[in-house]
């Protein structure tokens, strides 16, 4: 009798230790078990299922109609694509030199040694953490030409002849929505410089002074190739997310006038829900992600040619 529990105890010990094995593999799987399973419903099924929308015609209600690659071959003949394209490119220029530049420069105020630093920093970024909503009608209401702050401004100071109407001017309507996308990041940009800044030792400063090194030459040959892995995830970054831009525009000026500001993420849209040609926008949202993952890759291998790894 006492063999037989003595047996079974060690069958149990056995049992239990093979369980503890077990959980001590399988645990780090479990843990992301819920995002994966969300990542795979809202995110990996969406993208295999546009891929059938792609080569349909479907306005949503009829039954859908296999159609090939007409939708891709519809591209061609788009010309508001092209405008689109133009548009996101002016974007993506202005935006990305902009933001990154003026974050570094106020990474750099900031990384000194400033009485409130933290309430400067605090303030720098409180754009970032803003509704677009809100930075759409914010901005908006600013550049109204009836009632606006900044043509009231013009006109107290008597350059009202100056003042254009910022929104409803081909001419000025893109520059008007840069200026907004830079105002809204240009904090998130400046926090990530902030903390690349924040690792560079001193003693590299301190040896720059002795050698006799000026305020430039130590930015130049100290600070920005010790932050060039910084560099490389601000610019993709900046890079990707002004390609594929849709809040803004949307907001204030619904890709007008004349399509001055319609950008290629407002296109698809339009394409998808105003004119309801919903597998010709899933095609367009393809091209979109083809043509962002070239561009990042492009942006990437050039920013790092010099025999620099972005994951050093």
């Amino acid at each position: 009798m006492a063999s037989s529990l003595s047996v079974e105890a060690k069958h149990l010990a056995k049992s239990k230790t093979g369980f503890v094995r077990w959980w001590h593999s399988s645990a780090p799987f479990l843990w992301v078990l819920p995002a994966l399973i969300l990542y795979v419903v809202f995110k990996l099924m969406p993208m295999i299922g546009g891929v059938g929308l792609s080569l349909v015609r479907w306005n949503g209600i009829d039954p859908p109609r296999f159609v090939g690659l007409q939708n891709f071959e519809r591209m061609l003949q788009d010309e508001i694509l092209g405008i689109a394209l133009w548009n996101n490119a002016q974007y993506a220029l202005g935006t990305v030199v902009i933001k990154n530049v003026l974050g570094l420069f106020l990474a750099l105020l900031i990384n000194q040694s400033l009485r409130g630093r933290g309430i400067y920093r605090t303030a720098l970024f409180m754009p970032v953490v803003m509704s677009f909503v809100v930075v759409g009608i914010l901005w908006a209401w600013l550049y109204n030409n009836q009632f606006g702050l900044i043509n009231n401004l013009l006109r107290s100071v008597g350059l009202g002849f100056v003042a254009p109407d910022w929104l409803g001017d081909p001419r000025s309507a893109m520059a008007s929505l840069i200026v907004v996308d830079v105002w809204k990041w240009y904090g998130f940009h400046m926090v990530i410089y902030l903390a690349g800044l924040q690792t560079i030792p001193t003693e590299l400063y301190d040896a720059g002074l002795v050698d006799g090194a000026g305020r430039w030459r130590r930015f130049w040959h100290i600070t920005l190739p010790l932050i060039r892995p910084v560099v490389v995830v601000n610019f993709t970054l900046s890079l990707m997310g002004a390609l594929n831009v849709f809040e803004i525009p949307y907001i204030m000026t619904e890709g007008g006038p004349a399509n001055a500001t319609n950008v290629l993420a407002l296109h698809i849209y339009i394409q998808s829900f105003k004119f309801y040609r919903m597998g010709y926008g899933a095609a367009l949202s393809y091209a979109l992600f083809v043509l962002v993952s070239i561009v990042a890759l492009i942006q990437i291998k050039l920013m790092t040619r010099q025999g620099y790894s972005a994951e050093e």
